[in-house]
């Protein structure tokens, strides 16, 4: 059994199978072990491999051998408790599951089924995740759109006064479109390079009390590339109204104030 190569998906070798908690107490490969199942069975057993399920539980109560290893300690003769399904995309469990039980009539539980209160749990995270951003991004807009309405009033008869020398609505608009979008992506930097510190103070120092991460965090630069342009287009958005305003002012009127 190699257990790095299980840990990575790539373990080629017999059937292997999720036995009962097994007392392991060295961690060192090519190590001799004595391992005793809950029945009392017991056998010798030599550590070929260590793997990191990313959960410090999860690490000590799990152990992996061969097939007919866990047949012998369980008392399982040519059988098995049960077999596990690993599927690419989590939230398709369940769809998979219906698959099973009806081609081959044994049953299959998805661990949307059997952990419901979780699944639910991740579900309405999502869903607040969602409206939190949504909100987020409408104060920035009206954030916007305010700085660029009080410059519209503020700059009214430099606005008349390019009018009147023959600037277009068309060049105005622009303007303040180049004015929103400018205010969105620097915007939007400031906050990726505060986010951005603050994830890798985070992972420098809440470690768990092992040196490990309390919990992996993957700085994906596509993430902050989508940021950039939303903020960018929401600053777009939030600058067209004061911007058509700014156009479709009379120069007259803009001058005498």
């Amino acid at each position: 059994m190699l257990a790095s190569a299980l840990a990575a998906g790539l373990w080629m070798g017999p059937p292997l199978l999720y036995g009962p908690r097994v007392e392991v107490m060295a961690v060192v490969r090519r190590d001799f072990v004595q391992s005793v199942v809950a029945s009392g069975a017991d056998q010798t057993l030599m550590v070929t491999g260590l793997f990191d399920l990313g959960s410090k539980p999860a690490n000590q109560r799990t152990t992996f051998v061969a097939l007919r290893t866990a047949q012998s300690l369980l008392g399982l003769v040519g059988g098995v408790s049960s077999l596990e399904v690993k599927v690419k995309d989590i939230y398709a469990a369940e769809t998979v599951a219906q698959r099973i039980t009806a081609a081959t009539g044994v049953e299959a539980d998805s661990w949307i089924a059997t952990n419901a209160q979780f699944f639910t749990a991740v579900q309405a995270q999502k869903t607040s995740n969602t409206t939190i951003r949504f909100f987020v991004g409408l104060s920035v807009a009206f954030g916007i759109a305010s700085v660029l309405v009080v410059s519209v009033v503020q700059k009214s008869r430099e606005i008349g006064i390019l009018r009147a020398m023959g600037i277009s609505r068309g060049q105005v608009l622009r303007v303040f479109l180049l004015q929103g979008g400018l205010l969105g992506l620097l915007g939007s930097f400031g906050g990726a390079g505060i986010g951005l510190m603050a994830l890798l103070l985070w992972q420098r120092y809440a470690l768990n009390p092992d040196g490990t991460p309390l919990f992996p965090l993957a700085v994906e630069p596509g993430l902050f590339v989508a940021s950039l342009l939303l903020a960018t287009l929401t600053g777009l958005a939030a600058a067209f109204a004061p911007a058509l305003r700014a156009a479709r002012l009379d120069p007259v009127v803009a001058i005498r104030g």
